[in-house]
């Protein structure tokens, strides 16, 4: 059930950390975070506006003037909301100048997508290049993300958008707490020395998805979000158990590889990188065709776009 990497984790964290096993369309998940803090160190809690604005969207008596004044309280996020809903990304029919106004019309799921994107750069302890590059990958794969479930269909936009943008928190944790070791791996990745999630197992005794699935975990998101940012890379999910949790987890790792193909959040494009023999493209059916039409809008959408996420 458990991918490679956990090879280490199993012998640190008990099994009940993420034991994640399908039954039917079942998905039981059991967390021991205490044997991943003491570890890792302190996981990061979710930013005040959005802890607040995610408090109001769970109380069926909140009303769009509360919420625009909650995320009134942080005025740099409250300017790129309204920078993002008056955007072609959004597309709406007429600007709006109020955040009352722009949640009314864009609706509580992508109030949600846009706080936690304006909020969670907040995240970083500091904000140099790599940083930035770290920050600009996971905008990509959320945009990315956003735009296969589009073509798809049959995934929610809005989740997509937040597991792409939630893919490498793990990273950002690891950037923080250790981030000598952090840039070492970094730097054996552009030397040609292995892959992050390689490199990783020689400084960790478990890898940046299972600590990004732990800070997800600690801020209660849904099952399906916790499980494509542990799975990302590996896709070692049952279809058969939640179907929803597969193919989600299937188009992150696909917006990634377009990331990298494309040189987002990357030191260069990987110009040739075959999308159709990557896990996420042969399990959600993608033709070349499909690929090839997604890359070139998913190259002209954030080009529009990347302004509005990373500063």
């Amino acid at each position: 059930m458990f991918p490679d990497s956990y090879s280490r984790v199993k012998n640190t964290v008990p099994l009940s950390f993420c034991d994640i096993i399908s039954f039917g369309w079942r998905v039981k998940m059991h967390a021991d975070l205490k044997s991943v803090v003491a570890t890792v160190g302190d996981l990061p809690p979710m930013p005040a506006v959005a802890v607040k604005v995610m408090e109001l969207l769970q109380d069926p008596e909140s009303t769009a003037e509360g919420l625009a004044n909650a995320i009134s309280a942080d005025p740099a996020v409250s300017a790129r909301i309204l920078k993002i809903a008056n955007s072609s990304f959004y597309g709406l029919q007429r600007q709006v100048s109020t955040l009352k106004a722009a949640i009314v019309i864009l609706g509580q799921k992508t109030l949600r997508s846009l706080v936690l994107a304006a909020s969670l750069t907040g995240m970083h302890r500091k904000y140099g290049l790599q940083e930035k590059m770290l920050w600009e990958d996971s905008v990509g794969a959320a945009i990315a993300g956003r735009l296969l479930a589009q073509h798809l269909r049959s995934l929610d936009p809005e989740e997509a958008f937040l597991a792409g943008l939630f893919r490498h928190i793990g990273k950002v944790v690891r950037s923080n707490n250790n981030n000598e070791e952090f840039t070492s791996i970094i730097q054996a990745v552009y030397n040609g020395e292995g892959t992050f999630s390689e490199l990783e197992k020689h400084y960790f005794p478990h890898n940046h998805a299972v600590v990004g699935a732990a800070v997800l975990d600690k801020w209660n998101f849904a099952p399906a979000l916790i499980q494509s940012t542990l799975h990302h890379e590996d896709l070692d999910i049952d279809p058969d158990g939640d179907l929803n949790a597969y193919r989600l987890t299937a188009a992150i790792n696909l917006a990634g590889t377009m990331c990298r193909k494309l040189g987002i959040g990357q030191r260069s494009p990987e110009d040739d990188l075959d999308l159709s023999a990557t896990a996420g493209a042969k399990a959600l059916g993608m033709t070349q065709e499909d690929l090839d039409d997604l890359v070139a809008q998913f190259r002209k959408v954030y080009a529009e776009n990347r302004g509005l996420f990373v500063s």
